[in-house]
């Protein structure tokens, strides 16, 4: 089985749930990649790594060509590499195609875009998506 993630408001947003699925999944056999638009492949390796996402392997992570593509960027990659399911947060990239299950995360606007705890290259901006539209107490912490 072989299965697929986003990162930007997937694996950034919550990566203290997905981080020990991905690890779960990864012991019990199954093939696990990121596609992301995000861009340079280099950087977008380094990120997982800061984040402790490095057991995927590096030739696992691939960025999808909007430029070429479209919404129909990771489609293209989800059929050339055969993906089963794929998890993303922009129901855009979501296009009949591409893999047989595809997951939507649902954007939770209480949280950030990005997890407090995620980390970038130096000179990287984690503005985008990054504020909260609400404040309330939520499992005990301040959104």
């Amino acid at each position: 089985m072989r299965l697929a993630f986003d990162i930007g408001g997937v694996l950034s947003k919550y990566p203290e749930y997905f981080r020990p699925l991905i690890v779960n999944l990864m012991d019990a056999g199954v093939e696990v990649f990121v596609i992301t638009d995000m861009h340079p492949r280099e950087e977008v390796i380094q990120t997982l790594a800061m984040n402790d996402f490095d057991r995927i392997p590096a030739e696992n992570v691939f960025c999808a060509d909007f430029t070429a593509h479209g919404e129909g960027c990771k489609m293209v990659l989800l059929e050339e590499l055969k993906i089963d399911m794929f998890f993303d947060d922009f129901i855009g990239y979501m296009t009949p195609g591409g893999s047989p299950i595809r997951l939507l995360v649902m954007p939770d606007h209480e949280r950030p875009y990005w997890a407090d705890t995620w980390k970038v290259p130096p000179g990287k901006d984690l503005e985008f998506g990054r504020r909260r539209f609400t404040k309330r107490q939520v499992k005990g912490r301040d959104v």
